[in-house]
């Protein structure tokens, strides 16, 4: 779907333009600031970025295609940039990223996307309410404006994520399992992905922002200085949620090793406990002849000799039990 909004040079507001030849015409103009936006276009839309505004061919293969990173490159009568807008799937801890491209020249803005982008969204409906003073600006403000709050829509991201390790530190004491050691790979996954995307997009708009590109107003650098802070507080706090998600995999796998420690403490104390019940046992159950014999038992034939040794044996457990307990090694 094509939205296109148009500021004329002199005008109060921007206009919507929904006729594709007029929006083609205004292409060609060259004159006040004209935004199309390709919101998921079909191959019919898509085909007007090579027919109608003649755009570099290897510009428009990357909007065909999927782009990792975040770039920008030079073609002299204007920029091509691709940003990433993040999208967290709280279910499964997974970060995915939506790609937007955009084409940016004195007097025009071209955006491709083809999933809705938050980001994209505002400033359309910014435009249509309160636009004339942000594209009275120009089109290096209008594209500073769409690219902070893609920027500033990564906060929720890192906050839902900063929950889910809390949450995750609080079941692991409770009831240590091996689903939340998989939600914390999950989320040490998502946190390098997320910082890889960060870092890649703080290059991009630092470009931007030392003025490399003579399109950008020297206006409008301060703002995008702005931007690459805060894409510089991001990558930092992204850096941070991995330490924590390391010192929670780390806590897990103590706490586990621990109860593990706790289990196998009580298996032995009940393991040495019968060692010496078992050599009792095992003595007066030998068959040997010992009534001939100078090393006879006279336990056998006693009347009283198989509580005896039942009581003996009690009472070795016992002593162990007591003495294992004022050593305090259980």
């Amino acid at each position: 779907m094509i939205h296109a909004l148009y500021m004329p040079t002199k005008g109060d507001k921007p206009t919507a333009v929904t006729d594709t030849d007029e929006v083609v015409a205004l292409w060609k103009k060259r004159e006040g600031l004209l935004w199309i936006d390709l919101d998921d276009p079909t191959e019919e839309e898509t085909d007007l970025l090579a027919s109608a505004f003649a755009l570099h061919p290897l510009a428009i293969q990357a909007c065909r295609e999927v782009t990792s990173q975040p770039l920008v490159h030079n073609y002299d009568e204007y920029l091509f940039l691709v940003i990433h807008a993040v999208n967290f799937e709280a279910s499964n801890s997974a970060v995915a990223t939506l790609e937007l491209d955009v084409f940016w020249g004195p007097h025009f803005v071209l955006t491709f996307h083809r999933d809705p982008i938050r980001g994209v969204q505002e400033v359309r409906k910014q435009c249509g309410t309160a636009g004339s003073a942000l594209m009275a600006r120009g089109s290096d403000f209008l594209l500073y404006a769409m690219v902070d709050r893609i920027i500033d829509n990564f906060t929720p991201t890192l906050e839902r994520m900063e929950d889910l390790i809390g949450e995750c530190e609080k079941q692991m004491f409770r009831q240590p399992s091996n689903a939340i050691l998989q939600r914390l790979m999950d989320l040490r996954r998502s946190a390098a992905y997320l910082l890889r995307v960060a870092t890649a997009q703080r290059d991009v708009v630092g470009r931007i922002a030392r003025g490399e590109f003579p399109q950008v107003a020297k206006q409008a650098v301060a703002y995008w200085r702005n931007a690459f802070d805060h894409l510089v507080r991001m990558a930092q706090a992204v850096d941070t949620q991995r330490d924590l998600i390391a010192s929670a995999r780390d806590a897990y796998l103590s706490v586990v090793s621990n109860r593990m420690n706790e289990v196998m403490k009580v298996l032995t104390v009940i393991a040495t406990i019968f060692i010496p019940i078992t050599f009792i046992a095992g003595l007066y159950g030998m068959n040997f002849d010992t009534k001939a014999s100078p090393w006879n038992m006279p336990e056998l034939e006693w009347v009283w000799g198989y509580p005896a040794c039942l009581a003996l044996m009690a009472a070795v457990a016992g002593a162990m039990l007591l003495y294992f307990k004022r050593k305090r090694w259980f």
